[in-house]
């Protein structure tokens, strides 16, 4: 079972946007700018997962991984917020294609892999001015606000303790 952390998403928002993931960079000033080194791409989108929020208690469960296998694991509820930056002249295209996201298959096939989907809460695109390190400022536009409720799931060899209640005192 795979996290959604700031490595696979990194897959997923490339195979959503039909892009080389070397054109999905995080969102931090010490990484390359797709649009130096004579990349030459025209779009290309900028990510940052702001808050992994537990929305519920941890609970055991068990995992059928086979006709006849299960294995323990621990499963927490989970809400991703996620901030989507797009640069180049296609950018504000892009990011008014995020609020259809929720109805497109190909989306919701790539957060099922991290047993997810996107939340219908606030998908507003924002411009921004986007500078380029002396190179001239461009308008890039943000989704600040993309929300995904997922399962993290964790396999473990331990199951649920058991408790036993005799005359008043646990045992365990």
């Amino acid at each position: 079972m795979m996290q959604l952390n700031q490595t696979t998403l990194r897959g997923i928002l490339a195979a959503i946007l039909s892009v080389d993931q070397k054109y999905i960079v995080p969102k931090q000033g010490n990484w390359w700018n797709p649009q130096k080194s004579g990349a030459n791409i025209a779009n290309w989108c900028a990510y940052k997962i702001k808050s992994n929020q537990p929305r519920c208690a941890p609970f055991y469960a068990e995992l059928k991984t086979g006709v006849n296998e299960t294995k323990n694991c621990v499963v927490s509820l989970k809400k991703a917020v996620i901030e989507l930056q797009f640069v180049g002249p296609d950018s504000e295209q892009l990011a008014q294609s995020v609020a259809m996201w929720p109805l497109r298959s190909d989306v919701r096939a790539q957060f099922e892999s991290v047993q997810g989907n996107i939340l219908q809460e606030d998908l507003t695109a924002i411009s921004s001015d986007f500078y380029q390190d002396g190179d001239n400022t461009v308008v890039a536009w943000n989704i600040p606000q993309l929300s995904v409720l997922w399962y993290d799931v964790l396999q473990t060899n331990q199951s649920a303790l058991k408790t036993i209640d005799i005359g008043g005192q646990v045992n365990v």
